[in-house]
């Protein structure tokens, strides 16, 4: 826990850039990164509100998400102590569970809204929930049905904290959640790189599910057959939400819409033939529990159970049994194969299993793209490629690009404490790159800063989409040098993050919003100003940080889109869900912006950039012959070892 507590401590200082007033959203942010990592929720917004309601109750809370795939609400509350490892007591988190259910009802009712200064962040969401808890579940399918509170903090719970029971808040199911530094360690530790949770089979068949065990060849990968009954399935998915779907999965259902109408037909009007109907589901889990009886084996528990097929079909049935009141679904059953997966190569086999099980309907490559050969480049090149070192630095390191979930922490902590400080010295944490953080730089610098701002897995597939299709063309454009530019990408995002947290003109709140934006504007700018001419992200990845003329103009850039984003006659009240539209960035385009004297010195000719990936695209088809002779040599060496040894 010591060493834990540590690296946590500094990540939030780092993040926060030195500036102890923005501790608490820095804090926000690391807990949104490894919640978001562990799929335990998806796409959150960070933003600190606290504000006095009705009987001069003190409310606040931390950050918020829409899970449309499951309907719900995650409002995200904390305990920030900024002295991490300070014991979390029954009484604190009650408080801070009180202030974040009492920010949402007064906003439902209503008085915060009449209340609050109506041009306060605090006013414009509590418009915003009021706004989204109140519809009508008769003219929406997208209605928010149960809200998920998750308490974060930086303490560690008391021995005396149980659960909080579960309850209604603004008339909704609500359940809570802590999650302290002792969890957040059991995550990084753990070999999925999830939360792990049990699914016990026993509460709904006393017995345990009957299943046939598929004949196979690898021990490492058992396959059952079940049929299971449809309560079953809609109740388990009601309790644990969408945290029982698997990331891609979760994230078509909520770009494409959950709830299938024709599902909703059959269940309505021929439940009994449900079965015969329906495709099925394919599941995995990293642990199954089988109880061998006279009638044959039955499934008792499950290990972190994933649907990676069937995701509409288990929606649309819980969505069923909510609406359809009085339904009668006990003769529905859902045809289910399942196959479980060793838990330290779960992150690729059920992104593998997924794509293979999704071939044949709408999700297709783009939006399963994990494993795919761009990203295997992406990591093999980050593995090998020093970067320089930085001004003040005696030591290179290398920029880790994190292909797959927990790739980074279960590398790192692969080894004793020497082991540890090689890697951070190699990998320091904040050059680790997630696949959804390359797609927002790209795409920051692409002039797409509406489509960053509507949330990483969002944004990823549709970089997904467009990066196959660049792959498929050309594969050879994407070696060291596109790597390059990749990471100096990274960089400038960073480094314009920093300039907005040490400006006078920056409060709190809206920060991605404002970098993607600033970034976007920015790249426009140099655009028109200076035709045939472009940007030199060579140059940023031999500094390893940006010319100062870059990062004034960013800096300016970002004031101006602050201005934008927060104007107070912009068409939509809450500036997060405003950040999300094209029409922000077509008015974003029309903004007066300034750059900095010299920044014209960052720029080379486009003759030059033509000429660069000539000789990148030389490069990397000489690297890929040298990876075929690597690949031939490893093969022969796993073949010949033993015999190659005995020669010697």
């Amino acid at each position: 826990m010591p060493d834990f507590v540590e690296e946590f401590t500094n990540a939030i200082t780092i993040r926060a850039e030195g500036n102890a007033a923005f501790r608490l959203e820095a804090f926000g942010e690391e807990v949104k990164e490894r919640l978001e990592t562990a799929e335990v929720v998806q796409d959150l917004t960070i933003m600190p509100l606290q504000c006095v309601g009705r009987n001069r109750a003190a409310l606040r809370l931390l950050g918020y998400a829409e899970d449309t795939a499951d309907s719900s609400l995650v409002v995200l509350c904390s305990t920030f102590y900024d002295d991490a490892g300070k014991t979390l007591t029954t009484t604190d988190a009650r408080a801070s569970f009180k202030a974040g259910t009492g920010f949402i009802e007064q906003s439902v009712d209503g008085y915060l809204v009449d209340n609050l200064e109506i041009s306060s962040a605090e006013a414009e969401h509590a418009r915003f929930f009021r706004d989204i808890l109140g519809r009508d579940p008769r003219n929406s399918l997208e209605k928010i049905v149960k809200l998920k509170f998750i308490l974060v903090t930086d303490g560690v719970m008391s021995g005396r904290i149980r659960s909080f029971e579960s309850d209604y808040v603004a008339g909704l199911p609500a359940s809570y959640a802590i999650w302290d530094l002792g969890r957040f360690e059991d995550l990084a530790l753990s070999a999925t790189g999830q939360d792990d949770y049990d699914v016990d089979i026993t509460r709904w068949m006393p017995d345990g599910l009957p299943c046939l065990p598929a004949a196979s060849t690898d021990a490492s990968m058992k396959s059952y057959l079940a049929v299971i009954p449809g309560r079953l399935l809609a109740e388990v998915f009601d309790e644990h939400g969408s945290q029982l779907l698997e990331s891609n999965v979760r994230t078509f259902l909520s770009a494409r819409g959950k709830v299938n109408r024709g599902i909703q037909r059959t269940l309505a009007n021929e439940p009994e033939k449900f079965l015969a109907y329906n495709n099925g589901l394919t599941t995995t889990a990293t642990g199954v529990e089988i109880n061998h009886t006279p009638a044959g084996p039955k499934i008792v528990s499950l290990h972190n159970w994933q649907i990676v097929n069937g995701g509409q079909t288990t929606a649309s049935l819980a969505h069923f049994i909510r609406t359809a009141r009085g339904a009668d679904i006990d003769t529905v059953y859902v045809p289910m194969k399942l196959v479980t997966v060793e838990a330290d190569d779960s992150a690729d086999i059920v992104s593998a299993i997924s794509r293979y099980a999704n071939s044949q309907n709408s999700v297709n490559e783009a939006d399963l793209f994990s494993n795919s050969p761009f990203h295997v480049r992406l990591e093999q090149i980050s593995r090998r490629l020093l970067a320089p070192a930085r001004e003040g630095e005696n030591h290179q390191s290398k920029w880790f690009y994190e292909r797959a979930r927990g790739q980074w922490e279960n590398q790192r902590n692969a080894g004793p404490a020497s082991h540890v400080q090689r890697f951070d010295r190699e990998y320091p944490k904040k050059q680790r790159i997630t696949k959804t953080d390359w797609a927002k730089y790209a795409f920051s610098w692409s002039k797409r800063p509406h489509e960053v701002s509507r949330g990483a897995q969002s944004n990823f597939m549709a970089f997904a989409k467009l990066a196959s299709e660049m792959w498929e063309n050309d594969e050879s454009q994407f070696g060291d040098a596109y790597f390059r530019t990749g990471v100096a990408k990274a960089i400038m995002y960073s480094d314009t993050r920093a300039a907005v947290m040490a400006s006078d003109w920056y409060n709190t709140g809206y920060l991605a919003n404002i970098v993607t934006y600033a970034v976007a504007r920015f790249a426009l700018e140099l655009e028109l100003r200076f035709p045939g001419r472009r940007y030199d992200f060579e140059q940023v990845w031999k500094r390893q940080g940006l010319s100062s003329s870059s990062r004034d103009s960013l800096a300016g850039v970002a004031e101006a889109m602050h201005t934008l984003l927060t104007d107070p006659t912009r068409p939509q009240a809450n500036v997060t869900q405003w950040a999300k539209q094209e029409e922000a960035w077509k008015r974003a385009q029309r903004v007066p912006v300034r750059l900095a004297d010299g920044v014209e010195n960052d720029l080379i000719d486009a003759s030059e950039i033509r000429s660069r990936q000539v000789s990148a695209k030389r490069e990397r088809q000489i690297d890929s012959g040298l990876e075929v002779v690597t690949r031939v040599m490893k093969c022969l060496a796993e073949l010949f070892g033993s015999g190659c040894g005995s020669n010697r």
